[in-house]
């Protein structure tokens, strides 16, 4: 790890966080977790742009944070709760499909993020992909099955050009077996595997770039049940981690 970097990421200690620490790239789905988890004796907090939400649920502590949006913003929250002492991450976002099998309102547990963004630039890396840890995604696929929910693991393209999505570059990408593409999993990747902490990413499918035009999702019913399924599948998680 190069400690050469002149400004440094701030101790949060104070925000006494739970882990596996819970990152949401979206405010409506942070909303529907809380009350899927009954959290109760909720205290919020901001964090640059985002708000940390800390409750209990079951009478065990969780940790919510969000929304980010975007690798520059999603690392930098990551890196300022890596020093706070948090070593497990587990990230929900959104991520169009670049393969017929995955439909709309799918899930995706990414077992490698292909780099088209710039902020896993900025760090010592060596490769073109980065990688979450492999036995907590597999974990994180087990839950989402659990709960109902179709699951595929397989690679993402992470870009952070969501208007620059082009025919050429979708090709590209499915060429190399990518079956998924949003822009923050690759970079949050990256700065875990530089920090030394475990990360995973579970991603709901909203819309499909597959056909080389774009089908939005959002508004799906599909889309709305598996959305649910997925955050069920959290709460699973959430639930089991604390039984240990």
């Amino acid at each position: 790890m190069n400690d050469n970097a002149i400004i440094q990421p701030v101790n949060r200690k104070r925000l006494s966080l739970s882990a596996p620490l819970i990152l949401i790239s979206a405010e409506s789905d942070i909303r529907q977790l809380i009350h899927l988890l009954d959290l109760k004796q909720i205290e919020e907090t901001s964090l640059m742009m985002s708000t940390v939400y800390k409750g209990l649920s079951n009478n065990q502590p969780v940790s919510i944070i969000g929304p980010m949006i975007g690798a520059p913003y999603a690392t930098l929250v990551l890196e300022e709760v890596i020093a706070s002492g948090i070593k497990q991450f587990l990230f929900f976002g959104r991520c169009g499909s670049l393969s017929k099998s995955v439909a709309i309102g799918d899930c995706i547990v990414p077992d490698g993020s292909f780099i088209d963004e710039g902020t896993s630039r900025c760090y010592p890396i060596k490769s073109d992909i980065s990688y979450p840890e492999m036995h907590f995604s597999n974990k994180v696929a087990e839950f989402t099955r659990q709960a109902g929910q179709t699951c595929h693991m397989g690679k993402i393209w992470c870009t952070d050009g969501i208007y620059q999505e082009t025919p050429e570059k979708v090709r590209l990408y499915q060429n190399k077996h990518a079956i998924g593409v949003e822009m923050e999993t690759s970079a949050l990747f990256t700065v875990a595997n530089y920090r030394n902490v475990i990360i995973s990413a579970l991603l709901i499918v909203s819309d499909h770039l597959y056909t080389y035009s774009w089908k939005n999702g959002f508004g799906a019913q599909e889309y709305k049940l598996g959305l649910k399924k997925a955050l069920q599948a959290i709460c699973l998680l959430l639930r089991q981690t604390a039984d240990q």
